[in-house]
């Protein structure tokens, strides 16, 4: 996987303090992307230094770990800005090669502020983590409900035939519509990973009225 360019040696840069109370995202040497709530449960889920190609904060700001004297994983110096195009690349590719880990799909980004900031929101909202005092809305025809994350809006859609009429706002105010997408042409439509995404408008359209015509009366 082509990785971020890196900070020239001559400049210093930044050596992350550990007592910062910071959230980060990470692309793994894979090409996937997951999200951490701190420090510390960033560099417990690596085992090596090279295992993470990128470490962002919500600044933007590229990472790479490293080891120290100890031979303990520790963030490392501050690299300076994440290369947009590369980041936007490298999250288009993790959505299509993991669709079933990553299902929100937003609007494309069109600054590398909004990227960074959809990328802080959907990764957590896919790990099940979400911001006090808001909620999912999940709507089906005429019915709202409330559940607890994206886990169980799947499971509910997963007995649902028809999504059409299906319309879900996540606890930051994005609106999306779902839909089946499968990943082989032989897979029946229903074991299809379900996707969201993003519309513009919250109600579902409404079912189209019969005319006359249609049901072959004059």
């Amino acid at each position: 996987m082509n990785t971020p360019p890196r900070q020239q040696p001559d400049t210093p840069g930044r050596l992350a303090s550990a007592g910062d109370a910071r959230d980060f995202i990470a692309v793994d040497d894979g090409g996937d992307f997951s999200y951490y709530r701190s420090e510390h449960d960033l560099l417990a889920a690596f085992e090596y230094a090279a295992e993470a190609a990128c470490i962002l904060d919500r600044e933007g700001t590229a990472y790479r770990l490293m080891v120290d004297p100890d031979r303990r994983l520790v963030l490392g110096r501050s690299l300076g800005p994440v290369e947009y195009h590369w980041l936007k690349n490298a999250w288009w590719n993790a959505q299509t090669a993991h669709s079933e880990e990553h299902r929100l799909r937003r609007f494309p980004a069109e600054s590398a502020a909004e990227l960074i900031a959809d990328l802080f929101e959907v990764l957590a909202l896919d790990e099940g983590i979400a911001p006090a005092q808001r909620q999912w809305s999940l709507l089906i025809g005429s019915a709202t409900s409330h559940p607890r994350d994206l886990k169980e809006i799947n499971r509910r859609l997963s007995h649902q035939r028809a999504l059409d009429h299906v319309r879900i706002q996540d606890p930051f105010g994005h609106v999306y519509r779902a839909a089946r997408h499968r990943t082989h042409r032989l897979l029946p439509a229903v074991a299809a990973a379900i996707l969201y995404l993003e519309i513009h408008a919250f109600p579902p359209p409404a079912p189209r009225a019969t005319s006359r015509k249609d049901d072959g009366r004059q």
